[in-house]
């Protein structure tokens, strides 16, 4: 038993030893705990149901909230109002967004001066070079779904606000994060703001920007740069920390600079790291500037929101298409230069060479399309896919229809309603300390306070029915998905055959702009709550399975084997052993779900899922921005309380 007690005292659970018990004991008092507010909250709803609800028992009163929202509108009006004639505008935030603006439409132009057939050669040969000819035919396929689809302008729209966001992004994320990596007073300071940013779901950032700069473009870019800035900041600080001190202490000692040491050693030694970093802000740069359509980008992503708005399955079909491909286009080929990969077998003197073939081609085909007048892809060669799309659309819904409709049926009154009522209908400040108190149980007495601020700011900024509604929802997705990942991450884990096949479906699906995955569930549901809370569920099942299947497969292999040995079953190796040992994988799994449903959820008011999402969609549409900026500040209010409630208490120490 002393292989098994040893895990044991990291506080991460086991199954004998003085140590073993006491982990699931304290999991199951944590537990009962949890149970006994939920039955208590549940029977002081109906003991207030039966008292008829007094006033003192009903949602947050919202004057409050009416007249922060009024205020809203009214600094809004002064924005409009003064744009041009304030100092705070004419001399700073406008010359921002005209900057912004004039880049986006420059990128642009170069894009159509170089034509569709010079983009196409410089992405397929900077492609070969970086990564291969595997991706270089990947983005060759990417290019000619632009082009077949009718959507080569949407797509360099798109490819231009790209390009600027992540230039801003990486322009502030990897000196901050070189700063954050050198420095522990700055990478302690900006650390809570980067989590707070990782919180905040995409659509909480859309409002402010707005306010500042607009709508269109420049809003668009500064959002997307701000959206993509934390990993950019992260990753970079996390290369610079790994570097061995042992190769900074002996550059220092020959006498170096600090210049020296971070030019000469730190930053080539931590190159492979910062580019993934790189990566991953282009990936989210992807992710929101679909997105950004809600405020006027332009781009693919307005061709899937009119493409929505519409119901025209066909058309948003053609608009996810092309972004996928772009998605997984740019993730392959900075992929492979954070991995190092490059085309094999070159030597130093033919780069040159190479590089001066590769540019006479660009010029050469560029050259000839402009002499033949050639800009953009004809739309009269384009392929229409969305009349096939459509119709096999009105196929799925004849042949499955009734049974999605019987089971959103099903779903509205016996779930979503029930537990919207529960949270809409019972007193404000009986929610707030049974939020406090379940936040409390799982992770603490700080994460109590913070969850019981959250809901306080929430009711004062007079959104609480609807972002109760939205909790219920979100409380709904998570369970489906949480369910759903614990039981297919430890199916992976057990078979080596089945990981192999689903590792790249998971790559794939991480690699899509949550926007897309609204596409598919309208299809199968159509218009309403459902489609987003499977939306929802789809988005975030990948990274739930990927952290259950690496915390199961990060038990000692010696553990396992005792456990064994002793007689343990199947059953009892995984709820004894792997499950607990896996416990801080798991309590990761669970909150990087909740957060993922909850951005997704939120992002379903384009499809029907109302509450706060849709709140801050009318507030765009309508010039409403009081509601919509404190419905966005409700939702980050909520992120902040599933986040603290997830986090869990930290293992004591042994």
């Amino acid at each position: 038993m002393a292989a098994l007690t040893r895990p044991a005292t990291s506080g991460s659970g086991g199954v004998g030893g003085a140590s073993g018990p006491r982990q699931p004991h304290v999991l199951s008092n944590r537990w009962l705990q949890a149970l006994a507010v939920i039955v208590v909250f549940v029977a002081g709803y109906f003991l207030f149901r039966r008292l008829g609800s007094p006033s003192w028992a009903g949602p947050f009163p919202t004057g409050i909230g009416d007249e922060f929202m009024a205020w809203l509108d009214g600094v809004y009006a002064w924005i409009v109002e003064n744009r041009n004639s304030s100092p705070l505008f004419l001399y700073g935030f406008n010359y921002v967004s005209v900057g912004l603006g004039s880049a986006v439409v420059l990128i642009n132009r170069i894009l159509d001066m170089l034509t569709w057939a010079g983009v196409t050669v410089i992405g397929v040969l900077g492609a070969w070079r970086v990564a291969g000819w595997r991706v270089a035919l990947l983005v060759l396929a990417t290019f000619a779904v632009f082009a077949l689809t009718g959507l080569w302008n949407e797509s360099m729209t798109t490819l231009a606000l790209i390009i600027t966001s992540v230039s801003i992004a990486l322009l502030i994320g990897i000196p901050l994060g070189i700063l954050a990596g050198r420095s522990d007073v700055f990478y302690r300071v900006i650390r809570p703001v980067l989590d707070f940013m990782q919180i905040m779901p995409a659509f909480a950032y859309l409002l402010p920007f707005v306010l500042l700069f607009g709508i269109a473009n420049p809003a668009a870019a500064v959002v997307t740069a701000v959206y993509a800035i934390p990993p950019a900041v992260r990753i970079t600080a996390l290369g610079i920390r790994e570097v061995p001190k042992g190769a900074v202490e002996a550059t220092t000692s020959l006498g170096s600079t600090p210049w020296q040491v971070l030019t000469k050693v730190q930053l080539p030694m931590a190159k492979r790291t910062i580019l993934l970093g790189v990566n991953q802000t282009i990936m989210l740069a992807v992710s929101m500037v679909v997105i950004a359509s809600v405020i006027g980008a332009g781009g693919l992503g307005d061709a899937i929101y009119q493409a929505l708005a519409k119901v025209n399955v066909g058309e948003a079909f053609q608009a996810g298409l092309a972004i996928v491909m772009l998605a997984i286009a740019m993730d392959r080929v900075t992929g492979a230069v954070g991995h190092g990969a490059h085309t094999p077998n070159i030597a130093p003197r033919f780069q040159l060479p190479i590089l001066g073939a590769g540019l006479i081609v660009v010029i050469v085909v560029v050259t000839a399309a402009r002499a033949m007048g050639v800009r953009g892809w004809p739309r009269d060669l384009s392929v229409d896919l969305s009349a096939p799309v459509n119709a096999f659309y009105e196929a799925l819904q004849d042949g499955i229809g009734t049974y999605t409709a019987a089971l959103s049926e099903w779903t509205l009154p016996w779930v979503l309603s029930p537990l919207s009522n529960l949270l809409t209908g019972s007193p404000w400040w009986f929610v707030l300390i049974v939020a406090a108190a379940l936040a409390w149980i799982f992770s603490g007495w700080r994460a109590g306070l913070v969850s019981a601020a959250s809901f306080l700011v929430i009711g004062l900024l007079g959104v609480w029915v609807n972002a109760m509604d939205t909790l219920s929802q979100v409380l709904v997705a998570a369970l489906v998905t949480i369910v759903l990942g614990v039981v297919v991450g430890v199916l992976m884990s057990r078979s080596d055959v089945f990981a192999t096949i689903l590792r790249p479906i998971l790559d794939a699906m991480q690699t899509l702009p949550p926007f897309v995955y609204l596409i598919p569930a309208v299809a199968f549901f159509t218009i309403g709550r459902v489609p987003a809370l499977v939306a929802a569920v789809v988005f975030a099942l990948p990274a739930v399975i990927r952290l259950v299947n690496d915390g199961v497969r990060g038990v000692p292999a010696g553990t396992k084997e005792a456990a064994l040995s002793q007689g343990s079953t199947r059953w009892q190796l995984l709820s004894k052993v792997e499950l607990p040992m896996a416990r801080g994988s798991l309590l990761l799994a669970v909150n990087q779900g909740i957060i993922l449903v909850l951005s997704m959820v939120v992002m379903g008011a384009l499809v029907g899922a109302g509450s706060l999402g849709f709140d801050v969609v009318f507030g765009l549409a309508q010039n409403e921005l009081g509601l919509g900026l404190a419905s966005g500040l409700a939702i980050v209010c909520l992120g902040l309380f599933l986040d603290r409630l997830t986090q869990g208490r930290r293992a004591p120490r042994a």
